[in-house]
This record gives C-alpha cells, structure tokens and sequence, in this order.
C-alpha cells in the first residue's frame, strides 16, 4: 500500500523537513537536491518511481524551504557544516525513517551529485546488498577554483540587493537553457528556486568550495552500480571534462549526456531521465 509521511528530524539544531513516500514494501530510493532548490524537483521523478514499485526519501538542505537554518546561532553561519556532515545527517534521517534498510539507490542533483558519492563512499552497502548511485550535474570531486568567485559574487549580489529576486532569474536561466519542454511550468521552477534562504545559502556555498574527495575515490569498489550523468548544455558547473574524469577514475561505471539538458535534467526533461533511470535500477533492491 502507497503511503506519504512527512517529519521533522532535528540533527545539531537543524530541523530537516524529511517525506517518506511510496509503497511500503517498495525498494528505497533517496533523492538529494540541487543547492537552491528543494526537495520538489523530483516530484514528477518520485511519481515514475512510485508507479514502478519503488519508495522514495526525499528531504529539504539546511535554510533551504521546509528546514531552516540552525536554531543555534552558533552553527548558522559559513564553515559550520561540510559535506560530510550533510552526509552525517542524512545516515541519522535514513537510519530514523527506515532503520535496517539498504537503499535501493541515492539520486542527487548538482551538490546532490556529489554527496550521493560521498555517502557511497563513507556509507556502502553490507555485504550481498547493492546500492545503486546515479549523479547527476556534480561539479566533480573537488572544489572548482574558478567557480568560486563567482559563488562569492554571488552572494554577495544577494547581499547588495537585499533579496534574490535577479539572483533567481539568473540561476534559472543558466538552469534551464533553451528548449525548453512544451508545458514547462516556469513559474513553480522559479518558485523552488526563491525557496531558499540567505544563511542556507551561505552555508552551502561554503561547502561546495571546500572540498575534495579526489584522492578517495578509491573507497568506491562497485563502480558498475554508479552513473555519472551530464546535461549537453549545462552551463553551471564548469567544464563538462570533470564529470568524465569521474566516470573515467571509477572502473565499471557509466557515463551519460543527455543531449539538450541543462542543470536539473529531472526537471528540464523528466521523461528522458526517468527512462535512464529506470532502466540503470534495474531489479536493485535494498
């Protein structure tokens, strides 16, 4: 039987918005957003894999929609959290909502792409269980040097202008590129990317430059359960050559562009990407 429930799980004074989806018994897929987005870029994602038997866990970023920033004024600030306490925090929520359960998969978008790979990497999978990892639109496995003025600047618009309304405009330009699907509802993509605040903003941008996990990779040895997924045009993390360079470095694992997509291939054409998904899942179960 299909179910949805929603928590509140606070892990170091971050209160997550978590929603646990699907049906009951259905192999569990955790999906992780881009940042400045929210959980509801997978919506038409999680409704495919429901249908198709899977569960879905899905959860909003620090200061991003549904989970605020830290209560703690102490942790509400750059360089509080990295990567591997976004990680940290998504063991404890996994653990909490579905204990004793392997994930069928981790999906993530952008910043989401490289913690699905981080996690894998700190958290794999017991003996005779398989999780299988699909990343998509991550800027590689280390900070980009020169994304990072850009990522101040950034902010720092935010800043001087007293709100994100251009920031907004900007982001979702570069998002999505022309074409676009017929029907693409322009207006709820906007809105997800205005769901997020300044400090969550912040504090995720500061992660996303102070990272490296190059030297780690190793620590991955299923390489042919992972996919490395790029959008042709997008234009947002840098040269298309760093998520190569991943699939390259990862024995066994797949590589896949997807022609005319930009940042967030769920939502710029979310029936070309379900396909690819579906058909890597396969029979994975947790």
């Amino acid at each position: 039987m299909a179910e949805s429930e929603n928590k509140t799980i606070t892990i170091e004074s971050i209160p997550y918005y978590v929603l646990l989806e699907g049906p009951h018994d259905g192999p569990l897929v955790i999906l992780i957003h881009a940042l400045m987005s929210n959980h509801r870029i997978w919506d038409h994602t999680v409704a495919t894999l429901h249908t198709s038997g899977y569960r879905t866990l899905r959860y909003d970023h620090i200061g991003h929609n549904l989970t605020p920033p830290p209560a703690d004024a102490q942790r509400n600030k750059p360089g509080c959290f990295n990567f591997d306490d976004f990680c940290r925090h998504l063991h404890t929520i996994i653990d909490t909502v579905a204990p004793g359960i392997t994930p069928a998969a981790l999906i993530g978008c952008s910043i989401g792409g490289v913690l699905v790979l981080r996690y894998h990497m700190l958290y794999p999978p017991s003996e005779g269980k398989v999780t299988k990892v699909i990343s998509c639109a991550a800027p590689g496995l280390t900070s980009l040097d020169a994304s990072k003025p850009k990522w101040k600047a950034r902010i720092q618009q935010w800043k001087d202008e007293g709100g994100n309304e251009e920031l907004v405009k900007q982001t979702f330009e570069r998002w999505f590129p022309e074409p676009l699907p017929e029907g693409f509802d322009k207006e709820r993509a906007l809105s997800i990317v205005k769901s997020c605040s300044l400090e969550g903003y912040e504090i995720c941008v500061w992660a996303t430059m102070n990272f490296d996990y190059t030297g780690e990779l190793g620590r991955i040895r299923d390489g042919q359960n992972v996919m490395i997924l790029a959008g042709e045009n997008d234009g947002n993390i840098g040269p298309r050559e760093v998520l190569v360079d991943v699939h390259e470095k990862l024995p066994g694992s797949r590589y896949v562009l997807m022609e005319g997509t930009g940042h967030i291939p769920p939502m710029h054409w979310p029936e070309r990407f379900e396909k690819i998904v579906l058909e890597f899942l396969g029979k994975a179960s947790g």
